[in-house]
């Protein structure tokens, strides 16, 4: 008889658990759990409630912790707006580094036409510089179309100043294809071939689109289009100040200092301003800069937290990308453990 007690207890156990009652789950089968709930809830938030989303990916520093594509394929390139304008600022950084231009460089050095006597005189003393941190002090100007042509250095640089550059915040969209101009020059006259071999092959980025005109120029203001998760390799880049794998692509005292607010910038995204790149703390008070485009495109970068966001839209979300970040995104993000499982890495 003494045997049967504990045989008797391992039926009961057995009935226990075949009843409907499982096993505890462990602490790690939990946190999975409970990131599977967290990243579902936030597609469903999307989905629901900001439709015109295209991709957003979320990584911790090279670890992809969440992707969003909607219906989308993920290696479909969006238009990137005026995001652009922060990747010519790498290109610009990567020309620096070799040296190929320098951030004092006034415009009779830049641009030979500068050189003319038609110019107001106050333009000579404009930097690369003042051009990056679209301080040129340059009047404003409607964009002059001319078919099959983006840009032409003639125009713009024939602008009245009419602040002391380096003085006055302006958007200035001519500015940053006459930076474009500049750096097509510079390289030797084929800037695609160098923003390819330079920047987007170390990258592995090859399903982009950025075409040149037929002056052989690429549009610095806007034209680029990138997947969701090549948007997060350029954000990662520059996380990693400017390393990629074993390859310093672009210097980290360049990324440091155009990601430096400069300005107290201004509009459309009402926050500091560096080289092409946008700065300001999130609503914590975590520092963070970006790249920004029409319609709520979006690189963002946390470094204090190592977080990355890239973010793809048809449409401008509503109440805008920042409200999304700070009500949608960040909370979710902030809601996984800190060794929640990768997705995917960037680097691959």
């Amino acid at each position: 008889m003494g045997s049967v007690r504990p045989f008797m207890a391992a039926i009961g156990i057995s009935l226990f658990i075949a009843a409907g009652f499982p096993a505890r789950q462990s602490t790690a089968q939990q946190a999975t759990a409970s990131t599977a709930e967290t990243l579902a809830k936030l597609s469903a938030t999307i989905a629901g409630q900001y439709p015109s989303v295209r991709a957003l990916v979320l990584a911790r520093g090279n670890c992809i912790l969440h992707e969003y594509y909607g219906n989308n394929s993920p290696d479909v390139p969006w238009p990137m707006h005026s995001v652009t304008k922060s990747v010519l600022s790498i290109l610009v950084g990567i020309a620096i580094d070799k040296g190929l231009l320098r951030l004092d460089q006034k415009l009779p050095e830049l641009v030979a036409e500068a050189r003319e006597g038609t110019i107001d005189p106050r333009a000579a003393d404009v930097t690369l510089r003042d051009l990056l941190t679209m301080s040129s002090g340059f009047a404003p100007h409607e964009m002059v179309v001319v078919p099959g042509v983006w840009n032409s250095s003639v125009w713009m640089i024939n602008r009245t100043v009419e602040y002391p550059p380096g003085t006055h915040f302006y958007y200035d969209d001519q500015g940053t294809n006459l930076i474009a101009i500049i750096l097509r020059r510079a390289v030797g006259g084929n800037i695609a071939e160098f923003a390819k071999n330079e920047l987007f092959a170390p990258l592995q980025i090859d399903r982009y689109y950025w075409a040149v005109d037929r002056d052989g120029n690429l549009p610095g203001y806007s034209g680029l289009l990138l997947s969701g998760r090549d948007m997060a390799k350029i954000g990662l880049l520059y996380l990693q100040q400017g390393r990629w794998r074993e390859r310093q692509l672009v210097s980290e005292a360049y990324v440091l200092d155009s990601t430096h607010k400069h300005s107290d910038g201004g509009g459309p995204a009402n926050a500091g301003y560096g080289y092409l790149w946008w700065t300001m703390p999130i609503r914590d008070g975590s520092p963070a800069y970006f790249a920004a485009g029409w319609q709520s495109q979006l690189i963002l970068n946390l470094p204090d937290r190592n977080l990355v966001m890239a973010l793809a839209s048809g449409s401008s979300l509503p109440g805008g990308a920042a409200k999304f970040i700070n009500e949608v995104v960040l909370p979710a993000e902030a809601a996984l453990p800190a060794g929640a499982a990768c997705v995917g890495r960037l680097d691959q």
